[in-house]
């Protein structure tokens, strides 16, 4: 029986993923790190400044890709109206606001080679104080692959615990053909969204 090609067909969504130990994180949510650059002893950097950028248009989360391809679109996606991707440039805010919002932003990386060596160069920019006016939430740290290598998860390990907090975000076959949908995420993932959500609440005085 043939059918036409193009009529595209209805299918049963998938069901949803239960909580089962992650790869890189075991039964935890996610990795601490340290609150603030000071008194982390990361040294100097030797290397061009990490760009920065002005943004006027505020979002509760300024979702920052470290490099090309990381992520950061998806992951402002599973965040909402409450996030914006910012691209590649540290954001600080501008325009006419005064006084000026202190911005919070979540940075994204691939755990392939080019992922994870400009994420340990973003958090040495971090650490050494390089990077201010904002205020960093954590990174997360994005599969490039159903199955991740030894060395990978040790180095997406270490770089998780480098900034005040990381979350991984694993592998999801049916991500590769269509967008997240946030209605059906996993238990696991919708756990790290709300906590990166709730990171960002308004502290009050």
């Amino acid at each position: 029986m043939s059918t036409n090609p193009f009529i595209p067909t209805e299918e049963a969504p998938p069901p949803l993923e239960l909580d089962a130990p992650d790869d890189l994180l075991g039964n935890h949510a996610g990795w601490s790190g340290p609150a603030t650059p000071a008194g982390i002893g990361a040294g100097t950097l030797s290397e061009a400044p990490w760009p920065q950028q002005e943004v006027t248009d505020y979002a509760d989360v300024m979702v920052m890709g470290i490099h090309g391809g990381a992520g950061a679109s998806t992951v402002a996606r599973l965040l909402g109206e409450r996030a914006t991707d910012v691209g590649l440039g540290w954001p600080v805010a501008g325009g006419w606001t005064r006084p000026r919002p202190v911005l919070n932003v979540l940075a994204v990386c691939r755990t392939d080679h080019v992922g994870l060596s400009a994420g340990m160069r973003f958090a040495h920019h971090w650490a050494t104080g390089n990077l201010t006016d904002s205020r960093l939430l954590g990174i997360i740290i994005i599969d490039d692959g159903p199955k991740l290598l030894d060395s990978q998860k040790r180095a997406a390990r270490r770089l998780g615990q480098m900034t005040p907090h990381g979350w991984h975000l694993p592998w999801i076959n049916e991500w590769r053909v269509e967008f997240p949908d946030p209605a059906r995420l996993p238990r696991r993932v919708r756990k790290s969204i709300n906590t990166i959500t709730e990171l960002a609440e308004p502290k009050e005085k």
